[in-house]
């Protein structure tokens, strides 16, 4: 939804957060906290840093916050148990690049990368965890009614894109890692190779986009809110209607 971005990106209006959303940013620091680790913290410190994410996110409950630190542990005990075993030796948590490309001179790319991760061989893997439901391979890379890249499918592009414009190399592996996925789940993890024809996809984006902003025709773009069966109404387009 173009008005979800000018509520959200633009105009930075607070939000009250979720206890679902709760959960996933306390899994998530989690995780990054045992990434920049120089060795495996012990159970009960993750355990701590749990709950002292959950509390920092506003959940004061005693029983909300016992519910939700069980399930955020058991989500970071799979990661580690599966996932972090297999991570290269030479790897990097939150990775913030930047760069000018030289197509938009008057923009500045910049983007944070969850996991950075190097191969013997000089091969470069980028890893971003999602919090909520894991979404499907066909869902990934689903292209909508303008033949524009998913949000997930373009946010991998762009790591491709940062890391080509900073590096000048390409990223062999990009992954999306779903830490809130059941254990049976088989999506739990998507792996892909972002090619030049998702890099030229974003890069229309990038072009299209800014075009809309400054010509001031953003907001007329279409919305594309899914309520995934709710029949619900997006509330930025509702938040618009109320303003405007």
């Amino acid at each position: 939804c173009p008005w979800k971005w000018y509520f959200r990106n633009f105009l930075k209006l607070p939000e009250v957060k979720g206890v679902s959303l709760a959960l996933g940013s306390a899994v998530h620091e989690t995780i990054e906290y045992i990434l920049k680790e120089p060795k495996l913290p012990a159970d009960k410190k993750v355990e701590e840093y749990i709950l002292e994410k959950l509390k920092g996110e506003g959940v004061n409950d005693e029983k909300e916050l016992k519910r939700l630190s069980k399930d955020a542990f058991v989500s970071v005990s799979r990661f580690v148990k599966e996932f972090y075993p297999k991570l290269e030796e030479d790897r990097q948590s939150e990775r913030a690049l930047q760069f000018r490309d030289e197509n938009f001179k008057h923009l500045l790319m910049y983007g944070k990368i969850d996991l950075t991760e190097r191969t013997k061989e000089g091969s470069i893997i980028v890893t971003d965890f999602k919090t909520g439901s894991s979404k499907t391979k066909g869902m990934i890379e689903k292209q909508d009614e303008e033949n524009r890249l998913s949000s997930y499918m373009r946010q991998l592009a762009m790591y491709s894109y940062l890391v080509y414009g900073c590096e000048k190399k390409d990223v062999a592996t990009s992954k999306l890692l779903f830490l809130e996925a059941p254990k049976s789940d088989k999506n739990v993890l998507y792996s892909t190779h972002i090619d030049k024809e998702e890099i030229v996809l974003l890069l229309r984006d990038i072009k299209d986009y800014d075009e809309g902003l400054k010509q001031g025709t953003w907001t007329e773009r279409k919305c594309n809110y899914n309520s995934y069966g709710k029949h619900t109404e997006c509330e930025y387009c509702k938040l618009a209607k109320n303003i405007f």
